[in-house]
């Protein structure tokens, strides 16, 4: 996600980087080094324990409603997680985004496609 901020460094973008426990190592508060993996000043880090926005999205069972287009590259059980999605400006809560990528690493470009659109 870094490499994606950095190369759209002038994209006027919020990004909200959401923890939550999904595997064994996950069940604490990450750590510095973790949050260091997305570094940038439009980054706002949440740590999610008990999983409630990946609940509101409704897991596995609404990818498909969650936005036009979908990217995933895993089976996600009942959580949507090491997922992006980007919302256009002025995106209300509860309306789709325009790109749902999973896993990040694996869909950047596309990631940084859609930013960069976003930067014009």
């Amino acid at each position: 996600m870094e490499d994606v901020l950095r190369a759209n460094s002038r994209a006027n973008v919020r990004v909200f980087v959401i923890w939550e426990p999904v595997l064994v190592t996950d069940w604490w508060r990450p750590s510095q080094a973790l949050t260091s993996l997305v570094p940038d000043p439009r980054a706002v880090h949440f740590y999610d324990l008990r999983r409630q926005l990946s609940g509101m999205y409704g897991g596995r069972s609404k990818l498909d409603t969650l936005a036009g287009i979908r990217k995933v590259g895993f089976r996600m059980k009942n959580v949507v997680w090491d997922a992006a999605l980007v919302y256009p400006p002025g995106a209300k809560w509860g309306s789709p985004a325009q790109l749902l990528v999973a896993p990040v690493v694996e869909y950047r470009d596309d990631l940084a496609d859609a930013m960069a659109q976003l930067g014009q």
